[in-house]
C-alpha cells in the first residue's frame, strides 16, 4: 500500500470523464467527504475525496459550483456511483449519503462500511484512526477533525489529512471483510450496509427539532412556547449571520433562558450572557422573551409521539432479556464479542416492539438468516 500518494485534485468539470473512465474500469472505489458544518449555516460538500485502484483524487465542488451545488455538476458520476455492481468502500458512511443524495442526488449503491462491520465484529473502538491503527499499524493525526474545509487553499497537512480518510480505507475493509466471513457474519454486513444506502438527508432546519434538544423534558410545559419561540429566533439569527444556530447560542444557554426569561438586557449580563451577544443581540432576545410570554407560538407536533401501552412495553421487554442472554450465550459458545444488532437491531426490536406478530419477512433490517435462526422465537416473544 502506497503511503506517498501525490492526489490529483480535480477543479473543473471538464477534468470529470477521466475519473468517470477511470472509475468505470475499476473493481471497487474508496469514498470520503469533508463539509463546512461547524462554521456556516447551510452546510455543503467543500472535498470529495476517492481512491480508484490505488490512483487518488480530490474533488473541490466550491471550485466546479462555486454559486453552490447543482445536480448536473456531477452528473457524468451519478450511474457510476449508483452501480450497485461495483464496491464502495465508505467509513461511519450515513453522512456521505445523505448529503451527496441532498447536493448532487447521487444515491450511492454497493456500499461496504468499515464502521458497520466493525460494530458488528464486536471492536470497542469502530472510528476510522482506530481501525487503521489496529490493523494497519499506522497513527494518523488528528489536527484536523474540526477544520473549516470551506479555507481555500488547503493547509498542506489538512490536504493529507483527507486524503488519508481514502489512503487505509481499501486495506481495512479488505481486512475486516475476511473477519466477517470467519465470523459468518456476512449476511447481517450486507443488511447494515443497505441501511447506509438508505440513509436520508437529515440537516437543515427542523421546527420539532425543539424536542430533541437535551434537557427539553425538564422544562415545565408552561415555558415550552417560551423555548420554542427562543429556538425559532436563533435560526434565523444563525441563518442572517451564515453561522450554525448552536455556535450562535448554544442549547445550554437556550435553557438557561428559558429558566431565568430575562426581560431586561441588563439580566442577560447578571447571567453571565456573553458580551457580544448582548450588545449585538440583547434587546431583540429580550423582546422574544417579552412576545412568548404574553403570546407562545404554537407548538410543532412531537415527532411519533405515541401512547406506548402495557403490551408493547412487555414485548420490548421480553425482546431485550432475550436479545441479551443470546448475546451472552453465543459471546461464550463462538469465544468472541457477539454484540447485541447481530442478534436482533435496534429498527427491527422496535418494530416487532411495536407490530407484534407479524410477517417475519417485512420486519426491517431481520433479514433471511435471522428469519431462519430465530423466527420462532421470535413470534413466541412477540406474542
Amino acid at each position: 500500500m502506497n503511503t506517498q500518494v501525490s492526489p490529483l485534485w480535480l477543479t473543473s468539470r471538464d477534468q470529470l470523464p477521466d475519473l468517470a473512465s477511470a472509475i468505470a474500469a475499476a473493481p471497487w472505489v474508496a469514498l470520503d467527504t469533508e463539509s463546512n458544518s461547524m462554521f456556516v449555516y447551510q452546510e455543503r460538500i467543500c472535498l470529495l475525496q476517492v481512491n480508484v485502484g490505488e490512483r487518488f483524487y480530490l474533488i473541490d465542488p466550491l471550485a466546479i459550483d462555486p454559486e453552490g451545488p447543482r445536480t448536473e455538476s456531477f452528473a457524468l458520476l451519478k450511474p457510476l456511483l449508483e452501480d450497485p455492481r461495483r464496491t464502495l468502500y465508505l467509513h461511519g458512511g450515513e453522512y456521505d449519503v445523505g448529503v451527496l443524495k441532498r447536493c448532487y442526488g447521487i444515491a450511492l449503491a454497493g456500499v461496504w462500511d468499515s464502521q458497520q462491520a466493525a460494530s458488528l465484529l464486536g471492536y470497542e473502538k469502530t472510528g476510522y484512526g482506530a481501525l487503521v491503527e489496529k490493523l494497519c499499524d499506522v497513527k494518523l493525526a488528528k489536527d484536523h477533525s474540526q477544520y473549516d474545509w470551506g479555507t481555500r487553499p488547503l493547509d498542506p497537512l489538512a490536504e493529507r489529512y483527507a486524503i488519508d480518510d481514502v489512503v487505509y480505507l481499501p486495506r481495512i475493509c479488505e481486512l475486516l471483510r475476511e473477519q466477517v466471513q470467519t465470523a459468518d457474519l456476512t449476511d447481517e454486513v450486507a443488511i447494515a450496509n443497505r441501511a447506509v444506502e438508505e440513509t436520508r438527508w437529515s440537516g437543515g432546519f427542523d421546527p420539532a427539532g425543539v424536542w430533541r434538544i437535551k434537557g427539553v423534558r425538564d422544562i415545565p410545559t408552561r415555558d415550552l412556547g417560551l423555548l420554542y419561540a427562543l429556538y425559532l429566533w436563533r435560526d434565523n439569527l444563525a441563518k442572517a449571520a451564515n453561522k450554525p444556530p448552536g455556535r450562535m447560542i448554544n442549547n445550554e444557554l437556550l435553557l438557561a433562558l428559558v429558566r431565568k426569561a430575562p426581560t431586561q438586557s441588563l439580566q442577560l449580563k447578571q447571567m453571565g450572557v456573553k458580551g457580544w451577544l448582548v450588545s449585538e443581540y440583547g434587546e431583540a432576545l429580550t423582546a422574544v422573551i417579552r412576545e412568548a410570554q404574553s403570546s407562545p407560538p404554537d407548538l410543532p407536533l412531537r415527532p411519533d409521539r405515541r401512547d406506548v401501552s402495557s403490551q408493547e412495553e412487555d414485548r420490548e421487554r421480553r425482546l431485550k432479556d432475550w436479545r441479551r442472554a443470546e448475546a451472552e450465550r453465543r459471546t461464550q459458545d463462538e469465544h468472541r464479542s457477539v454484540p447485541l444488532q447481530v442478534i436482533l437491531p435496534a429498527r427491527a426490536l422496535e418494530y416487532l416492539k411495536r407490530q407484534g406478530v407479524c410477517d417475519l419477512a417485512t420486519v426491517p433490517q431481520l433479514g433471511a438468516k435471522r428469519i431462519a435462526r430465530y423466527g420462532e422465537k421470535l413470534l413466541e416473544l412477540c406474542q
